[in-house]
């Protein structure tokens, strides 16, 4: 788990972390930590500014020292960055004609260090670490120890915010680098409440590609204990703009914009969205036009024939938008708009053919962690398939741009993006009525202010941010 911490701060944004908390004069009487400190880069900085502040108030070089063993926190969980991290801070100190100070740098577990001292600023680039990432043990602890983490697909680092809002005095101030996806993602409702009461400004880099090796975007909080109005500030670093935002208005997935909602009818009110089938394995099922040919009553691919009446037409957004056709074996059939599943006996005696093709792929097919009643010709998941059957519109969850919706047919059934479908209750609009609003300009202003970026312009959607758009 170490190696996944060690994506370091940067240059430019460790004065960034530093000037937003005022880290720059009168701070050689105050505590700081870094509790996430790798190699020191952001602790090097702290140092300098620490001993040009306390030459300034005329300081001797030994009551220097004495400082920064006293007022100079760190903690990093890695022995040989823990060990860079002394030498770089000893190399400095030497500079400035200070030798032998006793650091109180420790080669910890942050989330496990034993301290109860409060601090005047915390700053840091905490581990960004997913929850798949994280090993069984971790998580146990982690979930037990800090409430933003008790439920749910929690990230790493949400433990390490709870811990230094925790961390600081009543006055106490603290500049964190964390994954901007923190202000989206479901799982992250719990820690964006923990942090409201005390939300001083956002710095938001959803353009930048902050770190060579990583694909996450990036933002910069600003906490601040001694806060008292519900008034903070988003820069948009990007497009080089400042909001003024109301934090009551911060409810669950956090929007920064000056845009106002531009209607009162719900979507999920009268469509459904949901997320396509997923066979778990597409390479067995997704047949290449390309790679097939049209014979009587069968498709002859790779050699194998088989049968039409078990094959489909598909479509993604990405094979639509550059004109590639597909087909799909389809494992099951409908009936009076009911989805009917195949025994195994009577798979295999209908469609020999595709039994024979899929067998090619059985060991994969069964390595899957598919439902647990799904049998081994099946798809790794069912769920989707019982509203597919029928005329459907189909949206990437990835926007780049502009929003592309795609009207698909009856009997066609997609693998990638979400499908709409209208509501048994719909009366009112049709699906081109529902094509025309998710590729409205008011649509795609939304989809900015509520996506996750990802990369470049990209923002990533979800089911749920489409029903919850108002037109």
């Amino acid at each position: 788990m170490n190696k996944k911490c060690q994506i370091f701060t940067p240059d430019g944004y460790v004065k960034k972390l530093l000037d937003c908390i005022q880290y720059c004069e009168n701070i050689y009487d105050k505590n700081i930590l870094e509790n996430s400190c790798g190699d020191g880069n952001i602790l090097a900085v702290i140092v300098e500014r620490y001993i040009d502040d306390a030459k300034a108030h005329g300081l001797s070089n030994q009551q220097i020292k004495k400082g920064l063993s006293k007022h100079i926190y760190g903690v990093e969980i890695d022995p040989e960055q823990y060990k860079k991290c002394l030498q770089k801070l000893n190399s400095l100190a030497k500079k400035r004609g200070i030798n032998g100070v006793r650091w109180n740098i420790v080669n910890e577990d942050y989330l496990k260090w034993e301290c109860d001292r409060k601090f005047e600023f915390i700053v840091g680039n905490p581990p960004y670490i997913t929850y798949q990432e994280l090993d069984e043990e971790n998580r146990d602890y982690v979930r037990k120890k800090f409430s933003t983490c008790e439920k749910g697909k929690f990230d790493y680092c949400y433990a390490f915010i709870e811990r230094s809002v925790d961390s600081l005095s009543d006055d106490g101030k603290m500049s964190y680098l964390i994954p901007s996806s923190i202000f989206k993602t479901v799982f992250g409702q719990k820690l964006r409440s923990y942090i409201k009461p005390y939300l001083q400004e956002i710095y938001d880099y959803t353009q930048d590609k902050m770190f060579d090796d990583a694909l996450v975007k990036s933002a910069i909080i600003i906490i601040n204990k001694s806060i008292t109005n519900n008034e903070m500030i988003y820069y948009d670093m990007a497009n080089e703009d400042k909001i003024y935002i109301n934090t009551e208005n911060l409810t669950n997935k956090w929007f920064f914009t000056k845009n106002n909602i531009p209607g009162t009818r719900r979507f999920g009110d009268y469509f459904q969205v949901a997320h396509v089938v997923a066979t778990l394995l597409n390479e067995a099922y997704v047949l290449k036009e390309e790679n097939c040919q049209d014979i009587n009553e069968f498709y002859c691919c790779n050699g194998k024939k088989i049968e039409k009446k078990v094959v489909r037409e598909t479509a993604t957004p990405r094979s639509l938008r550059y004109k590639k056709r597909e087909k799909i074996i389809f494992p099951y059939d409908y009936k009076n708009g009911k989805l009917i599943r195949y025994s195994t006996q009577q798979f295999n005696t209908q469609f020999p053919g595709a039994v024979n093709y899929l067998n090619d792929f059985r060991e994969q097919l069964d390595e899957r962690e598919s439902d647990r009643n799904a049998l081994w010709f099946e798809y790794g998941r069912s769920q989707a398939l019982a509203g597919l059957n029928k005329r459907k519109l189909l949206i990437s969850t990835v926007i780049t741009e502009k929003v592309v919706v795609y009207m698909l047919k009856k009997k066609c059934i997609p693998y990638a993006g979400m499908y709409i479908v209208p509501k048994a209750d719909n009366k009112t609009y049709k699906l081109e009525d529902a094509k025309e609003i998710l590729e409205s300009d008011e649509f795609m202003k939304y989809v900015q202010d509520v996506g996750i970026h990802i990369s470049g312009t990209s923002l990533r959607i979800t089911s749920k941010d489409i029903e919850e758009f108002k037109f």
